[in-house]
C-alpha cells in the first residue's frame, strides 16, 4: 500500500496515468489513437476540461477516505489499467509514449507491483474556504515540535523586521544623497544597512530555512488533493477507458 502525490499539468485539458515502460511512439499520440489506447487499458486518461495544473493523489492498494470536512465525488466508471513493467507515470497526456517528452519528468514516477488495476477517480469538490486554510496551516505545525515553531515564527519575526529596517535605510541614504544632506546622515545610513544585512545573513545561515522548508512541505501536503485515484490491483485484462471530469457522478 502506498500513497504518491504529484502534480500534473497539461497544455490539453488532459492528465492520466500510464505505463512508463510502454515503448516510444514516433509520434504524439492523441485523438482516435489515445482512445485506442485508453480502451486497451495502456493509459487512464481525465478529461479535465481545461488546461492547466492540477494536484493528483494516488492510492495503491489502499482505500480513500476524505478527511473531515473535504467533500469528494467518484466520477465515471471503475476502468482497467495495465502497469505491467511496475513504473507508472502521472502528468499530461501530451506526454503518453512521447519520444520528447515535454511536461513530464522522473519526478512524476511512482513505482507499483507489475499488474492489472482497477481505477477509480475522484474529483474535489470541497468549497474552498478560510477554515480550510486555517486547518492546513494547523496540520503544517504539527510537524514541527513546539520549540521549532516557536523558533521557526521568532526567526521569521526578525528576518521580516532586518528587511524592513535594510529598505528603510536604503531610503534614508538615497533621499540624502538627492538632497544633498550632511554627510553624516549617509554614513548613519548605510551602517543601519549593514546591520541589517548582517543580521539577515545571521538568520539565513542559522536554522531558519530549513524550519521553513519542512513547514511549508507540510503544509503542501495538508491540502487537499484536485484529483484522488485508487488503483487496486487485479486480474487482468479489464476494459479501460476515459474519465470525465465535468461528467455525471458514477452511479
Amino acid at each position: 500500500m502506498a500513497q504518491h502525490r504529484i502534480h500534473a499539468g497539461t497544455d490539453i485539458a488532459c492528465v492520466g496515468v500510464w505505463d512508463a515502460g510502454l515503448p516510444l511512439a514516433k509520434r504524439a499520440i492523441e485523438g482516435k489513437a489515445l482512445k485506442e489506447s485508453a480502451a486497451r487499458g495502456e493509459v487512464l486518461v481525465i478529461d479535465t476540461s481545461a488546461d492547466g495544473r492540477y494536484l493528483l493523489q494516488i492510492h495503491v492498494d489502499e482505500p480513500f477516505v476524505p478527511s473531515p470536512g473535504q467533500r469528494f465525488d467518484t466520477v465515471g466508471n471503475e476502468l482497467g489499467l495495465h502497469l505491467g513493467s511496475g513504473t507508472a507515470m502521472a502528468g499530461g497526456c501530451e506526454d503518453f509514449r512521447s519520444p520528447r517528452p515535454q511536461i513530464t519528468s522522473a519526478g512524476d514516477r511512482f513505482h507499483v507491483e507489475p499488474s492489472w488495476y482497477r481505477v477509480r477517480v475522484h474529483l474535489n469538490q470541497t468549497e474552498g474556504s478560510d477554515e480550510e486554510e486555517q486547518r492546513a496551516h494547523e496540520e503544517a505545525a504539527r510537524a514541527l515540535t513546539s520549540e521549532e515553531l516557536a523558533r521557526y515564527l521568532r526567526l521569521g519575526k526578525a528576518l521580516r523586521t532586518g528587511w524592513l529596517v535594510a529598505v528603510v535605510a536604503v531610503a534614508a541614504v538615497l533621499a540624502a544623497v538627492v538632497s544633498q544632506a550632511a554627510l553624516t546622515l549617509g554614513v548613519l545610513g548605510a551602517l543601519v544597512a549593514a546591520a541589517a544585512g548582517w543580521s539577515i545573513l545571521r538568520l539565513k545561515r542559522g536554522s531558519y530555512d530549513a524550519l521553513h522548508l519542512r513547514y511549508q512541505r507540510a503544509l503542501k501536503a495538508a491540502y487537499p488533493p484536485d484529483i484522488v485515484l485508487e488503483l487496486h490491483r487485479a486480474t487482468g485484462p479489464i476494459p479501460g477507458g476515459f474519465v470525465e471530469l465535468d461528467g455525471p457522478p458514477a452511479a
